[in-house]
């Protein structure tokens, strides 16, 4: 009985510890968060909602797909709202977009995230506490 009863024991905590990991990795969906680098456009947003991200860029709203396979991350069908703004800031806003076009992988820890990009230039997020 003994015996049985340190097996059970042993079961529960090892299935127990299993689905404790599961529950704790991060997850990207329901976040928002702010891009915390010099780059003189404000407020740079950016959110995931089921298989979709979103955010604004600094004059336009932008939105898209996104697949992740472990840390891979790929942002892809990217559009954006058609407003216009100052050209310092355009320019900026579209260099903000192709690197956003050029992640490859990401890491998340519990306020932020960082999106790498093909070239290892590193996007740095703060987790946006309404």
């Amino acid at each position: 009985m003994k015996k049985i009863f340190g097996f059970l024991l042993v079961v529960t905590m090892l299935f127990g510890g299993c689905s404790t990991l599961t529950t704790s990795k991060k997850n990207l969906t329901g976040k928002e968060y702010v891009l915390v680098q010099e780059n003189g456009i404000p407020n740079i947003l950016i959110g995931f909602d089921g298989n979709n991200f979103y955010g604004f860029s600094g004059v336009n709203n932008y939105f898209g797909k996104y697949e992740k396979k472990g840390s891979d991350l790929t942002l892809e069908r990217m559009g954006s709202t058609l407003m216009a703004g100052p050209e310092a800031l355009m320019k900026m806003e579209q260099n903000y977009f192709n690197e956003l076009s050029q992640v490859t992988s990401y890491k998340q820890t519990t306020d932020s995230l960082v999106l790498t990009l093909k070239s290892g230039k590193q996007l740095i997020f703060k987790e946006n506490k309404k």
